[in-house]
């Protein structure tokens, strides 16, 4: 086989390589990426937050309603009693409890606000706390699929490499270095084959003497135009 047949085949083995190693670092990348579980853990410490406000919040009102209503029973006990035989001490009992029990419905108004406020609030948690584990469980079945796939990849890298050096093995050092040069050039395109009597890389047109050249097993031939190694097949 010619020095160029060999070269391209490396070419194919190196393009394979390539696209594995930049796989590679894609999978690396997003096995390392926790946006989504961290986007989802935020949410859900800003919810439980305005969770414990709002159960502070009515644990405060529930106190309050309690002092009120001792307060009130203390006052209408007091009015009750028979105790208070004064007129305008009577009035002014009588007068403290409309305005405690006004006061306590007040209260107990906000009291049913704070508990639906609540409500919401634990509704919103548990919405919060599901997407979270499912973010959670979504990230590790995809981490899962990943390192599966790393584990192929690293697989077929093992074997492209063993390929690649027996055909290294038959390639002149100088041609390998040349190789390696316009790889480095050319984008990954060291060698172009001839097709319908182009150049397959830049598709300028070869001149018969090219074409002919391409064909000599032991030299290696340029394409005028781009530079590249040429295989006529």
């Amino acid at each position: 086989m010619s020095q160029a047949f060999h070269l391209l085949q490396l070419q194919k083995i190196d393009s394979q390589l390539d696209q594995i190693e930049n796989r590679f670092q894609e999978i690396n990348a997003l096995l390392s990426n926790h946006s989504q579980v961290e986007e989802a853990q935020h949410h859900l410490q800003q919810v439980e937050a305005l969770l414990k406000e709002k159960q502070l919040a009515l644990k405060k009102i529930e106190h309050e309603v309690q002092a009120k209503r001792i307060k009130l029973e203390q006052s209408e006990e007091n009015l009750y009693s028979g105790r208070v035989k004064i007129p305008k001490e009577l009035r002014d009992l009588e007068n403290e409890v409309q305005a405690l029990k006004r006061a306590l419905a007040t209260l107990e108004d906000r009291q049913l606000e704070a508990m639906i406020d609540l409500e919401q609030a634990e509704a919103e948690y548990r919405q919060a706390e599901a997407q979270f584990h499912h973010a959670q469980a979504e990230e590790s079945e995809r981490n899962a699929s990943l390192r599966g796939e790393l584990e192929t990849l690293t697989r077929s890298r093992d074997r492209l490499l063993r390929e690649r050096e027996v055909i290294l093995n038959q390639i002149d050092p100088q041609n390998q270095a040349i190789y390696q040069q316009l790889r480095s050039r050319k984008r990954g395109i060291a060698v172009a084959t001839v097709v319908d009597e182009t150049c397959s890389a830049c598709g300028s047109t070869l001149t018969p003497a090219e074409r002919q050249a391409a064909r000599f097993p032991h030299q290696l031939v340029f394409c005028s135009s781009c530079g590249r190694i040429l295989y006529a097949g």
